[in-house]
């Protein structure tokens, strides 16, 4: 049964598929155990359009098996699509020690600080809303690639920042300075036993009113530059040294408050699936991270996709209004205006 949310946004009841571990140790996926067995939802949502469909069919994959890449060649080889190889990282070399000591300064940029507009810390352990799914005309795909352009930045820069604006003005106060997740694809430079597995690291990127595209450009490149996503690998498997133990301690410790960060912002890349209208996906979010923003392009078309956690009084509907703009600031150059 499929409920359509809003013209061109829908949302829809999922299918549980049965999931199985691979071979090998996940270290990554046991952070996710780690949040799992603290009451909070590990699950990744990948949504299908198909038969010319409206909405689209969700299914959940646990991330403790492995990241949103790994898991939607997963659900495309289960139904006859061969993926190939999946997008290898363009950081193939793993700096040594040296290196990261030497690029151990941190950037200047401002401390997070977000005003939310409703924010309620006892709302932590209730269960996100199904994700909301936008797909874009060809057309309106084109016009996001133009607007790139213009801004100066790639489509997956001019994203991020359209959807912060998105953020800032639907959900807090527009002088926060946000703080999101920006994942990055360690395949190739790191090998986990099985392509599908977690091999993704990440980001932490600062972004205030003020920052222009391109100034974010530039903070990502230097945040690439300063190997900070080596360092948050590094951290992020260390669970082969205390094991699963040790990480469900750890996670307990560094736990942060309800509504500290933005949230994460992710990018599935480019897909050509012939049987498939479009698809869609989105992170599991959390308490900490309450905004999931998600986009994919597939045949031509490109999807957002949100999910937005209950302690910031997140809801499908909330999320419609936050996917419309996000859209509209993605779509034109009008958002550049004074910069």
């Amino acid at each position: 049964m499929n409920a359509s949310v809003g013209r061109g946004i829908s949302t829809s009841i999922s299918k549980r598929l049965n999931e199985k571990p691979f071979a090998g140790t996940d270290y990554v996926g046991m952070w996710y155990e780690a949040r799992r067995r603290h009451g909070v939802d590990d699950n990744m949502w990948f949504g299908f359009y198909e038969n010319g469909e409206p909405v689209p069919n969700w299914h959940r994959r646990s991330h403790r098996f492995g990241d949103g890449l790994g898991g939607l060649s997963v659900l495309l080889r289960e139904r006859g699509h061969d993926c190939g190889p999946l997008p290898s990282s363009r950081s193939m070399k793993q700096p040594d020690w040296r290196e990261l000591w030497r690029t151990r300064r941190p950037l200047d940029v401002p401390a997070t600080a977000i005003d939310w507009n409703h924010l309620d810390a006892s709302r932590k352990y209730s269960q996100s809303h199904v994700p909301v799914s936008l797909v874009l005309t060809p057309e309106q795909t084109l016009q996001v690639e133009s607007a790139a352009r213009a801004a100066g930045v790639s489509s997956t820069i001019w994203l991020l920042w359209t959807a912060d604006r998105a953020v800032r003005t639907t959900l807090a106060d527009a002088k926060s300075v946000m703080s999101w997740v920006f994942p990055v694809n360690l395949r190739g430079a790191v090998d986990c036993g099985d392509p599908v597995m977690n091999h993704c690291s990440g980001l932490m990127v600062r972004v205030s009113g003020k920052t222009a595209p391109g100034s974010l450009k530039e903070q990502i490149s230097a945040r690439f530059a300063r190997h900070e996503h080596w360092r948050q690998w590094i951290a992020l498997t260390i669970g082969r040294y205390i094991g699963q133990f040790g990480i469900n301690i750890l996670y307990r410790l560094v736990q942060a408050p309800a509504g500290r960060h933005t949230g994460s912002y992710s990018n599935l890349g480019e897909w050509n699936v012939p049987f498939l209208d479009a698809l869609t996906c989105s992170a599991p979010g959390s308490p900490a991270y309450p905004v999931a923003v998600s986009t994919v392009l597939c045949n031509g078309r490109r999807t957002l996709a949100c999910r937005l956690h209950p302690v910031i009084g997140g809801s499908s509907e909330r999320a419609i209004e936050l996917l419309t703009l996000w859209r509209e600031l993605s779509c034109t150059t009008e958002s550049l205006s004074g910069w």
